[in-house]
Parts: C-alpha cells; structure tokens; sequence
C-alpha cells in the first residue's frame, strides 16, 4: 500500500484550534467592550472641576500644558485657600479607579496585557491623554469630553473587531465543511492500490482527483477573498493581518490555508501515483 505525508501542520486538528483561537478571542473582546461602556458610563458621572481663573499660569487660555493639562501639573485648587469644592485632581482618581475597575479587571487583562494605569491608557486612547490623566492637576471639561470621546472610539473599535471575528469563524466554518469530504476522498484515494487497475480505471480515477484539486483551488480561493475583505473592514495595513493575530500562538499563521495545502498535496501525490501506473499499463 502506498503512503503519503501530510505536513503536521495542516492536518484537521490545526481547523479545531482555530475554532477554539476564536471562541476564546470573541469572548475577551466582548468583555472589552463591555468594560469600556462601563467605563464611559463611569466617567460621565464625574463631575469635571474648573481651571483656575485667578489670571495664573494655569488659567484658562493661559497655554500651559499639553493637551487635558489645564493649569499645568501642580496647580492649587480653584476652591482657594479656603477649599470650597472638591479637592483639585479628585476627578482624576475617580477616573484611574473607575478605569482599574473596568478595563483592568477582564478576566484575561493580566494574561494579555497587565500595564500598568498610565501605560494602559496611553496604548488605549494616546500618549497625550494619558499624559493628562496621570501627570495632570485636575479633571476638566476639556480633559473629559476629549477622554468620553476616546472612550467611544475604542468601543466603536471592538464591535468592528466582535464582527471580524464572527465573519472570521463563519469562513472558517465553511471552509471546513467544504473541506471534510474532499480530505475523506483523498485519503481513501491516497491508500489505494493502482498497480493492477486498467487504463480506464486509472484516467477516471485521474480525472476525479482532478476535480478535487479543483475544489482545493477554489476553496484558498474563496479564503483569500475573505481576508483580505477582513483587512478591508478593519483597515488594517501594514504587517499585522487578521489571522497573524487571531492564530498567533498556532503552529500554521493561517491555519485555513494549510489544511487546504495539506489535502491538495495528498491529491497532487495521488495523482502522481496514477499517472505513473497509466504509463505503465499502457
């Protein structure tokens, strides 16, 4: 009986893996989401505290700072010497508790990212925020619309990813379903024996791998096309594509794409196997 090697990389566990990549990376992108919409639900609660108007440095339009850092780090309390109104930054805490509260509490923050408040804000929104978040002397109106405003673009971000992943795990589900028979034919064709069949036998047999190899073709095809529209949805340029994300800790990168290659390797070496048995037997 003739045998055939299918890379170790392609076999059908490695669809099974990726299957579970993405159950795993829809439920932690979930939560993601949900903890920013309670974070934003959070902040908007927060009461913003003035700049000081008293003609300082940090007065308002008095250009101090970077962005969100009216008044400059260090400023006193616009309540004064006689403290009327909340102390100056108390808005500031409440938003690094609310944010260590929400987004650093998933379940999966300390596997995945475990930064530190400022490092996280900052790879979250921008370097500037966190910068006004961290190092600034109180909460204002501008620090806040411009925090809420960020807030809602990394929400809007991960429903566009929730959606890749799901379109990701419709693709991968078809192309496995198409897969399966045509892996079944191949194998039982691979462990036949062409040695004493007719010329006949052996070109229908010819031209029956020659379909599958077909439908191999059309199937990475297909896949193709529906990565590249994932890159599309998420615009996505540069090195980092959808499945060197989702699939990174896999053996393949693109799992769909070598379990395709390993059944098409199997049939190229089946069809090989019955050119040379026609040849002889002609």
């Amino acid at each position: 009986m003739a045998t055939t090697t299918e890379p170790t990389d392609g076999g059908p566990e490695v669809l099974d893996d990726a299957r579970a990549a993405l159950r795993v990376e829809r439920r932690r992108v979930g939560d993601e989401r949900e903890a920013l919409r309670a974070f934003r639900g959070r902040i908007s609660s927060v009461p913003s505290e003035p700049v000081r108007t008293d003609g300082g440095a940090g007065a308002a339009g008095g250009g101090g700072g970077p962005i969100g850092v009216a008044g400059g780090i260090g400023a006193p309390s616009a309540g004064g010497p006689r403290g009327s109104g909340p102390p100056a930054g108390s808005g500031l805490v409440a938003v690094r508790d609310a944010y260590r509260e929400t987004v650093m509490s998933v379940p999966h923050y300390e596997a995945e990212y475990d930064d530190t408040y400022e490092r996280s804000v900052a790879e979250e929104f921008s370097p500037e925020l966190a910068y006004a978040l961290t190092r600034g002397s109180r909460f204002h109106r501008e620090c806040k619309r411009s925090l809420l405003d960020a807030t809602a673009t990394a929400i809007e971000e991960r429903e566009r990813f929730v959606e890749t992943v799901r379109s990701e795990s419709e693709s991968v589900e078809r192309a496995a379903s198409r897969l399966a028979p045509i892996r079944s034919e191949a194998e039982s064709t691979g462990q036949r024996e062409f040695s004493e069949a007719g010329f006949g036998t052996l070109d229908a047999y010819r031209a029956r791998t020659e379909v599958l190899i077909d439908d191999c073709d059309r199937i990475a095809a297909r896949r193709q096309r529906e990565l590249a529209s994932h890159e599309r949805a998420l615009g996505i340029d540069g090195d980092l594509d959808v499945p060197t994300y989702l699939y990174q800790d896999l053996a393949p990168t693109y799992p769909v794409l070598a379990a395709v290659a390993a059944v098409g390797d199997r049939l190229d070496e089946s069809k090989r196997r019955i050119e040379r048995a026609m040849a002889r037997s002609g």
